[in-house]
């Protein structure tokens, strides 16, 4: 059983007594709407398989010890008793309305969705998404390092969104152990260093945006190879607007296939580079991050052969919410 309720103006304190009540549930979307209370108990709806209550509740202030919070545009209580339910959770919480932080404790979710959600503060240091395929937390306000834990989502994570937030600190080796994943976009944060050695073992990946941070160094052309061959997968690679003033033979062969874009560097030779005093006003900065080899990866088996095919963006899960 389906119930869509989107954008019908519908009112009610709460929701438990009703969707748990619905013993043949598999789809519930009640967004734009204004219910209140916490999100029901799912745990005896055997087929629930997406819950979508985005935007649903006035900003309040609720706490509970059973459960992780989502604040923004509505703050619900998640009861960890749901967490055990084979769901996929599409949370919209915001869109610009409040502050919020990202929900904790949902360790069986198979999707997190939460674009512009205005979300602040850091990404927890263990995010715990064991299971999380698909993780969008792109045009937010995340700030601090992105955590070495994001390495826990290596067996399950295909699609990777932090794009446009205010993320910091060193490009973490651990995002080069996501080898399952499709979609790595960190693009217009503030991270900085080299491209560490790891990302070598990205064979999986088709969407690579690191665009629009400080990043600086040799572009590893091990890293363009991940295009080159039968197996080469990736399709787009945007490492625009960064520092990097080096490149190698495979990495300019992607440069001419419009593969790779390196635009606003500090490459000598290639056209549409940044100024020489913004170069060497970035680089006589100290660099605190480790070299790009400092911690040696044993890459995994790689991905099987697939044909490289740069595909519309709203083929991807993460990318087709961003504007939704």
């Amino acid at each position: 059983m389906a119930v869509v309720l989107n954008g019908f103006g519908l009112r009610a304190p709460k929701l438990q007594g009703f969707v748990d009540q619905l013993p043949d549930l598999a789809l519930f979307h009640a967004a734009s709407n204004d219910f209140g209370g916490d999100i029901p108990r799912l745990a005896g709806l055997e087929y629930m398989y997406e819950l979508n209550v985005g935007d649903d509740v006035p900003a309040h202030t609720t706490s509970t010890k059973l459960g992780a919070y989502v604040r923004g545009g509505g703050d619900f209580v998640y009861p960890c008793v749901t967490a055990h339910i084979r769901v996929t959770f599409r949370f919209g919480v915001g869109n610009g309305k409040d502050g919020g932080i990202l929900p904790t404790g949902v360790t069986d979710s198979k999707v997190l969705l939460l674009n512009n959600d205005n979300l602040s503060g850091p990404l927890q240091a263990n995010l715990g998404f064991s299971k999380v395929s698909y993780l969008a937390l792109a045009n937010n306000k995340l700030s601090g390092p992105i955590p070495p834990s994001i390495s826990h989502l290596q067996h399950s994570l295909l699609e990777l969104l932090l794009l446009n937030n205010q993320l910091s600190g060193c490009l973490p080796h651990e995002l080069g152990m996501l080898t399952k994943a499709t979609v790595i976009d960190a693009g217009k944060n503030q991270l900085t260093g080299p491209i560490p050695s790891s990302f070598s073992c990205l064979t999986s990946v088709e969407q690579l945006n690191l665009g629009g941070n400080r990043l600086y160094g040799e572009i590893p052309d091990v890293l363009c190879k991940l295009a080159a061959g039968p197996a080469g997968r990736l399709a787009n690679l945007t490492l625009s607007s960064n520092y990097f003033t080096s490149v190698g033979p495979s990495c300019l062969s992607l440069i001419k296939d419009g593969v790779l874009n390196v635009k606003n560097n500090c490459i000598p030779g290639l056209a549409n580079q940044r100024r020489p005093a913004e170069c060497a006003s970035f680089h006589s900065q100290p660099k605190i991050c480790p070299a790009a080899t400092a911690t040696h990866v044993a890459c995994p088996a790689a991905a099987a052969p697939a044909d490289r095919v740069a595909k519309d963006y709203s083929s991807y899960v993460t990318y087709a919410t961003l504007h939704e």
